[in-house]
């Protein structure tokens, strides 16, 4: 079976060749720190990960735990990203022991990664138990691709011959963008006009929960930053010790996707009148997709929630 996996800061999200897709939050925990509510409450998902001696609790059952933890480091460390890869390749493997994964790394830094990770994974080998299926993991071939890539893979139809596009993909704490000069059908990275803004879905989520605190005097669990700015957004107040309260999230989100906006197409610049097409992509192409503004030709690929993943397997399908 062939999987791509997309270990994002925000989430992960996995897609097989039989269709097949899940993700889920990217935070770990030390397992027996959760409340156990997985057998109550059948919408709370609990993942036990069990890797050597080591055993985790992953995504939503980690977010009941004092003990998340998450990582914004541009090298995910291996100790949180290889329990949440091996969670997905679990979660889609099915009956399948022969597994061949693709996954990707920022394009500043696939040159410098590539190697060690794909060996890393290569070496990888752990018994995964969710619930009460075991299974022994290991991959038979792994596939690094550069962030994005992909993408452009799944809109092949939409490309020019010659010319530029752009790709533009929003996270939940980052937004990666590439340039590409399209010579003869052949996308090739613009490196000086491609980078990342450490802006993304998270920004808003602050300052939501900043205006709450300054209204209620109390701060906003970090868990309920998510559920407190999607009510915001759709024009329903807050209720916090009785009272009802009506938080900015609209100014928040435009404000946060002006940044976005600004710092893509100064780093394009001069190169942003000749771009024929740019591509949204990532679980943030749909949350800000009122206000991104100034990009030529802009469109929000199919399901960008699963666009890298879905890139990654279009490549190893091929």
């Amino acid at each position: 079976m062939k999987i791509g996996i997309d270990v994002g800061y925000g989430y992960v999200k996995a897609i097989s060749d039989a269709g097949q897709k899940t993700s889920f939050p990217a935070m770990i925990a030390p397992s027996g720190n959760g409340l156990g509510l997985g057998d109550v409450f059948k919408d709370t998902v609990e993942y036990q990960v069990a890797i050597d001696q080591s055993k985790y609790m992953v995504g939503d059952a980690a977010k009941q735990s004092f003990l998340a933890t998450q990582t914004m480091s541009r090298e995910k460390p291996p100790e949180i990203h290889d329990p949440l890869l091996l969670t997905a390749a679990h979660l889609l493997s099915g009956d399948d022991d022969r597994l061949e994964i693709g996954v990707g790394l920022p394009l500043a830094y696939y040159s410098a990664q590539k190697g060690s990770l794909k060996n890393r994974l290569q070496n990888l080998k752990a018994d995964v138990v969710i619930g009460d299926k075991h299974k022994h993991i290991s991959f038979d071939r792994v596939n690094v691709f550069p962030q994005g890539a992909g993408v452009l893979l799944c809109c092949q139809s939409m490309l020019p011959l010659n010319g530029y596009v752009g790709l533009i993909d929003i996270g939940t704490y980052t937004t990666e963008y590439i340039l590409f000069q399209m010579k003869s059908g052949r996308p090739i990275p613009v490196l000086e006009a491609s980078g990342s803004v450490e802006a993304g879905v998270h920004l808003v989520y602050s300052a939501v929960a900043r205006e709450f605190q300054n209204k209620t005097g109390s701060p906003l669990p970090v868990e309920m930053e998510a559920e407190v700015t999607e009510k915001a957004l759709r024009g329903e107040p807050v209720t916090f010790d009785g009272r009802k309260h009506m938080l900015d999230a609209i100014q928040a989100r435009e404000d946060v996707a002006l940044v976005i906006c600004q710092k893509v197409l100064s780093a394009w610049g001069n190169r942003t009148g000749h771009i024929e097409t740019t591509l949204l992509a990532g679980g943030g192409a749909l949350f800000f997709r009122k206000d991104l503004k100034g990009f030529p030709g802009q469109y929000i690929v199919q399901d960008p929630f699963f666009a890298n993943a879905r890139g990654y397997l279009g490549f190893i399908a091929v």
